[in-house]
C-alpha cells in the first residue's frame, strides 16, 4: 500500500509541475457556478469559434485562443444557455465567475451513472431514477438502503438490494447490484456487497439508480444494475448542517410479542461543513448512530467521520482526496427465537458480536486537457477489519485504480468514454478456514454516445474483463491446480432513445451482465443455529442479458411538472448462483442452479412543483416481475416451498408511493409500501427455524405499509422540526425469513441549516 502511495504522489507531483510551466497567454479562466447556490457546475460546455472547453468538478474551464475577444456559448444540461464576450481585460481577472440559471423542473434533470458524463434523463437510453437531498431528509432515512427501499423496482432484503427481481437473498454473500460513490465501486472485497453505513448521506448531491445490466462500463458485480451516490462539493460561500433524530419503537400488536418494558430506540446525529479557501475545496462531517432496537440480540453503535478535499493546482489540473473511518460495535443474529414469545428476540445459537473499522482513502487527479478532453485517474484503498466472535472475524482490502478518457466531439455530437481498470483484494478470515486469498481484475472497457438529426441517441459500448483469484490448493477435499482459477470474457451493449417531442422520448436497450463469483460464495464455511454453510470451489460465473422498452412522456398541471415512465423488461441469466441445500452433512452451498428469466414491467411517476399555494412532490410506482427457471424440469422442487416454477425471495407485485405536500412553513407527508407474499423460499427455512412456516400460512397475502410526517420550519427555513409515524397500522411483516421488520414506530427529528445562501 505504502509504496502504491509513493508512485502515485511522484505521478502527481511530475504532472502538476510540468502542467504549471504551460504557457498562459491569452487565456480566461472562468468558473461556472449556479446562480441560486452559487455551487460549481461541473461539464459545462463552453465553445465558440476558436476555442473550446469543459469545466471540470470545481466548476472551472480555461479557453485559449491568439484572438483578443472571444464571443462564447455556455451550455450545461438542466441550465439556460449564457453567451459571453470575453475580452482583454478579462484575462487579468484570476477567475472569472459566470453564473447559470437553472431550469426549474424535473424534466430537465441530469445523471451519470448511464454513460459516466452528464445526460438528461430524458436522453437516457437506460432507465435511471433520481433522488435529491430534499426528498431523503423528508423521509427521516438516516441510512442509504432506508431510502432505497422506497424507489420503485428496488426491493431491500435484509440490506441486500434487489432491482426488478434480478436477485433474490443470498445469506450475506454476493451482489447483482453494484454500489458506487462518485463512481468508484464501494464494495466488500470478500462478500461482494456494501457496507451502506459507509455512506455519508450528510454529504449527498444525489442518488442514481440504473435499472438494468451495468457490466459494461462499471464490471462484474453490475449484472442486475448501479446505484451511485454523488457526494457534494463546497460552493463559493460555507454551509453548516446539523441534524439529530430519535426513533422509539411501540409495543407490537400481538402482545406476547413484547418483550421489552422501557422503550426500545434508535438515535442518530450528524454534521457537515464546507468551506472553499482559494484553491482548496473543503468538505468534512461526521455521524453517530446509537441503536438499542425492538429486536433483543441487535444493536449498533457507530460512529463515522469523513473529509472530501478538493485542490486545484491551475484551472486545467486538480486533486481531489476523500477519506472515510467507521468503527463501531454491533451485535446481529440470523433468525428469532420462535413466532410468538421469541419473535422479536434473536436465537442465541445463531447470534454474534462485531468489532467493526472500516476505512477508505479515494485520490483522484483531472486533468482538463484541449479539445474537450478529460484525463482521471482514480484510485481506492478500503479496508476492512471485522473483528467478531463465533468464527466470523475477517480482514480485507481493496485496491482499486482506474485511468478514465472523455472526449466531446462537439461538431460530431458524439461523446467518447473509455477506459482500463485494476481491482486487486487481499482477505484472510475464519469465515474461510483462516486461509488466505486474493484476486486480481483487470478491464478495458469504452462507450460512444451519438446523437443524431437532434433527436436520436445511440449508445454502443464493449467491455473486456479479465479474472484472476488465488487460493490454497486443497479446499474442503477439493483440489485447486496451483490454487489459481483464472477466466476472461467480453460484454456488450446497445442503446437508443428518440426524443419524439420536447417533453417526451421513447427508448430501448440491451447489454450483457457478466459476474464472477465473490470469495465468499466459493469459500465460506460457518454454522449459525441450525444453518450450515460449506465451500465450492468448483462454483462459475454466471452472465446473461437484460433488455428493455420504454417510453417517458412529461406531465404538466399548471405549476407542477414530472414524468410518466412505462417501460417493458426481460433478463435471461446463465448459470445463475444461488445457495442450495444439497444434503444435510454439507448443508448450504453457493451453487450454478441453471439458466433462469425474469420478465415484467413497470409504471412510475415522479414529478414536483406547486399548485396554487401549495408545493407537491410525488414519487410512485408499481412493478410486476415473472421470475422463473428456464429449465424448471431440472430443478429439484424439494429444495423449495413451492412448486410451481418460481424463483425462490421473489415477490411478484409491488408499490411504492411517496407524496409530500408543502404549504407556507409546513410540510405534510404520506409514504405506502406494498409486497406481494414471497412464494418460495428455502425449504429447510419452513421445517427448522421456530414458527417460520406457521407465520407465512398467516401472513400469505402480502403486507401494506403505511406512513405519515409532518413539519414545520422557523426562522427563514434555518431550522426545521418534525414528526414521523411509521407502520401506522402495526402490520407485522417479513422480508426475508425469520427476521421481523419494525412495529409501529415514532419520530422526531430536528435540522438546523446554517448555510449562508438557500441550498
Amino acid at each position: 500500500m505504502a509504496n502504491i502511495l509513493h508512485r502515485l504522489f511522484i505521478l502527481i507531483f511530475i504532472l502538476s509541475q510540468s502542467f504549471l510551466l504551460q504557457a498562459q497567454s491569452k487565456q480566461w479562466t472562468i468558473q461556472v457556478v449556479d446562480s441560486i447556490s452559487l455551487q460549481p457546475i461541473s461539464y459545462a460546455t463552453l465553445y465558440s469559434a476558436h476555442a473550446s472547453a469543459i469545466s471540470n468538478d470545481s466548476g472551472i474551464a480555461i479557453l485559449q485562443s491568439e484572438e483578443p475577444t472571444l464571443l462564447i456559448t455556455i451550455s450545461s444540461v438542466g441550465y439556460q444557455k449564457k453567451s459571453l464576450n470575453l475580452t482583454t481585460q478579462d484575462q487579468s481577472t484570476d477567475v472569472l465567475m459566470v453564473k447559470m440559471r437553472p431550469i426549474q423542473h424535473i424534466l430537465e434533470e441530469i445523471s451519470v451513472v448511464g454513460g459516466k458524463f452528464e445526460r438528461r434523463l430524458l436522453n437516457d437510453p437506460s432507465t435511471v431514477e433520481v433522488l435529491k437531498p430534499d426528498f431523503v431528509r423528508s423521509t427521516a432515512s438516516y441510512s442509504l438502503d432506508e431510502v432505497l427501499d422506497k424507489v420503485p423496482g428496488i426491493q431491500m432484503i435484509d440490506g441486500q438490494a434487489n432491482i426488478r427481481g434480478g436477485s433474490g437473498y443470498s445469506y450475506g454473500a454476493g451482489s447483482r447490484v453494484l454500489l458506487t460513490v462518485d463512481d468508484v465501486p464501494a464494495m466488500q472485497a470478500d462478500a461482494g456487497l456494501p457496507n451502506w453505513g459507509d455512506i455519508p448521506l450528510e454529504n449527498m448531491s444525489q442518488i442514481e439508480v440504473l435499472k438494468g445490466a451495468g457490466s459494461v462500463l462499471y464490471g462484474s458485480a453490475a449484472m442486475n444494475g448501479v446505484i451511485n451516490f454523488r457526494t457534494a462539493y463546497a460552493g463559493t460561500l460555507p454551509r453548516t448542517r446539523i441534524s439529530t433524530q430519535f426513533t422509539g419503537y411501540l409495543s407490537p400488536t400481538d402482545a406476547r410479542k413484547n418483550w421489552w418494558s422501557g422503550l426500545p430506540f434508535k438515535s442518530w446525529t450528524s454534521i457537515s461543513h464546507a468551506q472553499k479557501f482559494k484553491s482548496l475545496e473543503l468538505v468534512a462531517g461526521g455521524s453517530y448512530n446509537h441503536e438499542d432496537g425492538y429486536n433483543k440480540g441487535m444493536s449498533d453503535h457507530t460512529g463515522r467521520l469523513f473529509a472530501n478535499t478538493l485542490y486545484h493546482f491551475n484551472s486545467r489540473l486538480s486533486l481531489q482526496l476523500n477519506a472515510l473511518v467507521n468503527k463501531g460495535r454491533s451485535e446481529n443474529f440470523v433468525y428469532w427465537s420462535n413466532d410468538s414469545t421469541g419473535a422479536y428476540i434473536g436465537d442465541t445459537s445463531t447470534t454474534s458480536t462485531n468489532n467493526k473499522t472500516r476505512f477508505y482513502i479515494d485520490p483522484v487527479l483531472t486533468f482538463l486537457g484541449k479539445n474537450n478532453t478529460q484525463h482521471k485517474l482514480i484510485g481506492r484503498y478500503y479496508s476492512v477489519n471485522n473483528d467478531s466472535d463465533h468464527s466470523y472475524a475477517q480482514k480485507s482490502a481493496m485496491e482499486y485504480g482506474e485511468y478514465r478518457f472523455l472526449k466531446r466531439f462537439e461538431d460530431l455530437e458524439l461523446q467518447l468514454t473509455s477506459g482500463v481498470v485494476y481491482t486487486g483484494t487481499q482477505v484472510k478470515a475464519a469465515l474461510y478456514g483462516d486461509s488466505a486469498f486474493s484476486s486480481t481484475n483487470l478491464a478495458a472497457f469504452i462507450q460512444l454516445d451519438k446523437v443524431f438529426f437532434d433527436k436520436l441517441t445511440v449508445s454502443a459500448g464493449g467491455r473486456y474483463e479479465y479474472n484472476q483469484l488465488r487460493s490454497p490448493e486443497i479446499i474442503d477435499g477439493v483440489r485447486i491446480p496451483e490454487g489459481k482459477t483464472t477466466e476472461s470474457k467480453p460484454v456488450f451493449k446497445v442503446g437508443l432513445n428518440y426524443q419524439l417531442s420536447r417533453y417526451s422520448s421513447v427508448r430501448a436497450n440491451w447489454g450483457q451482465g457478466y459476474r464472477y463469483p465473490t470469495i465468499a460464495e466459493k469459500f465460506v464455511s460457518t454454522t449459525a443455529g441450525a444453518i450450515r454453510i460449506s465451500p465450492n470451489a468448483a462454483l462459475a460465473s454466471e452472465n446473461g442479458w437484460t433488455a428493455e422498452l420504454g417510453y417517458k412522456q412529461g406531465v404538466k398541471v399548471r405549476s407542477w411538472m414530472g414524468y410518466l415512465d412505462l417501460s417493458v423488461f426481460r433478463s435471461e441469466y446463465d448459470n445463475m448462483i444461488e445457495f442450495l441445500l444439497l444434503d444435510f452433512s454439507k448443508g448450504f452451498q453457493s451453487f450454478n442452479v441453471g439458466d433462469t428469466r425474469v420478465q415484467g414491467f413497470e409504471a412510475t411517476l415522479q414529478g414536483r412543483g406547486t399548485l396554487g399555494n401549495m408545493g407537491l412532490t410525488l414519487l410512485t410506482g408499481y412493478t410486476y416481475i415473472d421470475p422463473t427457471y428456464r429449465n424448471f424440469e431440472q430443478i429439484d422442487t424439494l429444495k423449495s416451498t413451492s412448486n410451481a416454477n418460481i424463483l425462490k425471495y421473489r415477490m411478484k407485485h409491488a408499490v411504492r408511493a411517496d407524496l409530500s405536500v408543502s404549504w407556507q412553513s409546513w410540510q405534510f407527508g404520506f409514504n405506502y409500501v406494498y409486497n406481494s407474499s414471497m412464494l418460495a423460499i428455502d425449504k429447510i427455512f419452513d421445517l427448522v427455524i421456530p414458527g417460520v412456516h406457521n407465520f407465512r400460512a398467516d401472513h400469505n397475502t402480502g403486507f401494506h405499509v403505511f406512513g405519515l410526517r409532518v413539519a414545520r420550519s422557523f426562522y427563514h427555513e434555518t431550522l426545521t422540526t418534525g414528526i414521523y409515524l411509521n407502520n401506522v397500522f402495526n402490520r407485522e411483516y417479513t422480508y426475508r425469513p425469520g427476521l421481523l421488520e419494525a412495529p409501529r414506530n415514532i419520530s422526531l427529528k430536528i435540522d438546523l441549516n446554517l448555510s449562508r445562501y438557500p441550498e
